[in-house]
């Protein structure tokens, strides 16, 4: 009931009719307030980027790109793939590009997009009339280390056959695949090159110094075979967990004056420009499209790291592990 004193301070004047106006208004907002919080949780399920396809996943302790779908996903890894490609002019269209394949997940996923963008080139090249753009030529190379492993011939021709299935199952058009024995940076005869090798090896009794060395022949067994067949660009699918492992170790090792070069997108310090396209994505990332689409990978025979390199790798696998939880 209203007051009828005219001097009251209250809010005791109010009617009746107004009491029921500011409490309809009231449940109107509270109303409001539980659509925009019910809108807000059922976009919480869904893709971050395209609010529409189901997250690969749900977690949020994954990390934002394992709550993208799997289009958004890829989209996403393509996009940093081609960005650092166009923006730091890594291939032209006069370019012959050698890309070095391991059999592992960041060297597959470097094959799959220059082959998609191969492949895309090739398309606009068959469909322009005057034919005036050229397209830009691919060929992979795969380093042979079994000499080196002592692995046996089974093994070796499992893995080399492998590595021929993944190459020759990409879709037109064809690449030229090498398989390039390791010894060949001494002498094209396979048996000297292997015992001038194996002397080389067993003079180096570290084992970080061993592994440094064999990771130096392959870049110069990549390198030859590149300049002899015509290759001006040699493209690897180092991504930046694997840089990071390489900028601890090498400031441990007492070689961070070469950091800079070696860290960059294009190492031109080589007779063959090196170029890494991946240089900003996450082994974890290249890992999960490699299952997501089927991505055949292999699986090489080595020891594992040792010396300073394999601490270094599992110290960075242990603080990537630690972020995720």
């Amino acid at each position: 009931m209203a007051c009828s004193a005219s001097a009251c301070q209250s809010n005791c004047y109010k009617t009746q009719q107004e009491e029921e106006a500011v409490k309809a208004n009231n449940n109107t907002n509270s109303f409001a307030a539980n659509i925009s919080s019910s809108n807000n949780n059922s976009n919480s399920g869904l893709c971050l980027k395209c609010k529409a396809n189901q997250p690969i996943s749900s977690n949020s302790d994954g990390g934002d790109d394992a709550r993208f779908c799997i289009d958004c996903f890829r989209g996403n890894l393509f996009g940093k793939f081609r960005f650092a490609v166009t923006s730091n002019a890594m291939i032209a269209p006069t370019d012959n590009v050698l890309v070095a394949f391991s059999g592992g997940p960041s060297s597959r996923v470097a094959l799959q997009f220059v082959h998609e963008m191969h492949s895309k080139a090739q398309k606009n090249f068959d469909a322009c009339r005057d034919r005036s753009l050229p397209v830009f030529g691919v060929g992979v190379a795969f380093v042979d280390e079994s000499s080196v492993y002592s692995a046996p011939s089974n093994e070796t021709d499992k893995v080399i056959g492998d590595v021929r299935l993944i190459v020759e199952n990409l879709a037109p058009p064809s690449k030229e695949l090498y398989i390039v024995p390791i010894e060949s940076v001494y002498s094209s005869d396979s048996g000297d090159g292997r015992e001038r090798l194996k002397k080389l090896l067993d003079a180096v009794g570290d084992a970080t110094g061993r592994e440094d060395l064999l990771l130096h022949l392959r870049m110069l067994a990549l390198q030859k075979v590149a300049s002899q067949n015509g290759y001006n660009r040699l493209l690897l699918g180092s991504c930046v967990s694997r840089i990071a492992c390489h900028v601890i170790s090498a400031t441990v090792k007492g070689q961070g004056y070469s950091l800079p070069a070696d860290v960059q997108y294009v190492d031109a310090r080589w007779e063959i420009p090196v170029v890494l396209p991946l240089r900003d994505c996450l082994a974890k990332e290249l890992t999960m499209l490699c299952r997501l689409d089927g991505l055949k990978t292999v699986e090489l025979i080595r020891s594992p790291c040792t010396g300073i390199n394999g601490l270094v790798s599992s110290f960075v696998t242990l603080l990537q592990a630690s972020e995720e939880i």
